[in-house]
């Protein structure tokens, strides 16, 4: 039993293993050789990557002048972003003109183009009267505002008043208009063709053929 068992084991000793041929030897050179010159290749190809990458992605932060296209109109005109004129009427008390953008004409500098003009003038009883409108003459010399498109008119007292055109007299406190007039307050409606406000804002006129409606507490309040 023991002399079988040791010879089983030499003979398993003894087999021989797999053969290696030719074909495939020759395989596996030339995949040694490939490994060997594309190894390097890929190497220094991801080297130069990590050099070049911040180069890459940098963004250009360098300063640029760039030349823009300017007509000769506008080259001559003065534009005015957000413009405030302030001053004093002939009593001595304050009026502020704003604007949300102005143009002056080089041919009358007297003479600014305003876009949705406001404006604020102090009555002599000290109360004040506040404008805007869409557009507006503003002529800094006459202190006199030419405004038209949507102009509306508020005063303290709670007095509303909407019309398409309006003069507004800075340094006289006072502003006429030719066009429609409706208006709103504490006394009710009214349409008119016209207005006037004279006495620095203690008489108010309203032109043409004009309507009012009272409201009937008002009345009663008043008598």
């Amino acid at each position: 039993m023991v002399a079988t068992g040791i010879a089983t084991t030499r003979s398993a000793q003894r087999r021989p293993g797999p053969k290696v041929t030719k074909a495939s030897s020759g395989f596996h050179s030339r995949v040694v050789g490939m490994l060997k010159l594309t190894l390097p290749l890929i190497a220094s190809a991801l080297i130069l990557l990590v050099a070049a990458w911040p180069h890459l992605t940098q963004r250009d932060e360098r300063f640029r002048i760039g030349v823009s296209t300017v007509s000769l109109e506008e080259a001559t005109t003065v534009r005015m972003t957000k413009p405030r004129f302030t001053g004093i009427d002939a009593a001595e008390r304050p009026y502020v003109m704003t604007a949300d953008d102005a143009l002056q004409q080089p041919n009358d500098p007297s003479v600014v183009e305003l876009l949705r003009p406001k404006g604020d003038i102090t009555l002599s009883n000290g109360s004040w009267i506040a404008l805007m409108a869409d557009n507006g003459n503003y002529y800094k010399d006459l202190k006199v505002l030419d405004a038209y498109g949507r102009v509306n008119v508020f005063h303290d007292s709670g007095y509303e008043f909407r019309t398409s055109s309006a003069r507004f007299d800075m340094n006289a406190a006072a502003a006429e208009g030719n066009e429609r007039v409706d208006g709103q307050g504490p006394f009710g409606t009214l349409v008119a063709q016209g207005f006037r406000v004279i006495n620095r804002g203690a008489v108010v006129h309203f032109l043409g053929k004009s309507r009012m409606v009272i409201r009937r507490d008002y009345m009663s309040a008043t008598r």
